[in-house]
């Protein structure tokens, strides 16, 4: 085998968590796709139809401070951007909801054995 299993598994896993947990409400759907984005070449699934919007998502929201990011910014810049954060969770949450859904129905064979 060409390519590390485990590896492969655990970041299939944090995929499949990300988007039950967007889907839950329980995740901010930007620093959930920020995840799911990042894992997305461990996880072998770099081309998966549903995993690229989650790029897009990523990639129009990093210039927005959420998570652990926020302590190093001022609260008064925190709350004059906590408007566009809000709009960008619901575009995101939008955009995200039907591949959530997806990826959450494909979990059994996405952690069987690698695409690709």
């Amino acid at each position: 085998m060409s390519w590390n299993q485990p590896e492969v598994i655990a970041a299939r896993q944090i995929i499949i968590q990300m988007a039950k947990g967007i889907l839950s409400g329980s995740v901010s759907p930007v620093q959930g796709a920020r995840t799911i984005a990042r894992r997305r070449f461990t996880a072998r699934l770099e081309d998966d139809p549903d995993i690229l919007p989650f790029v897009g998502i990523a990639s129009e929201t990093e210039a927005l401070p959420l998570g652990r990011e926020r302590v190093h910014w001022q609260a008064q810049a925190l709350a004059d951007l906590q408007d566009k954060i809000d709009e960008s969770q619901a575009w995101a949450l939008t955009v995200a909801s039907a591949h959530c859904q997806s990826l959450v129905a494909r979990s059994g064979s996405l952690m069987c054995w690698p695409e690709g």
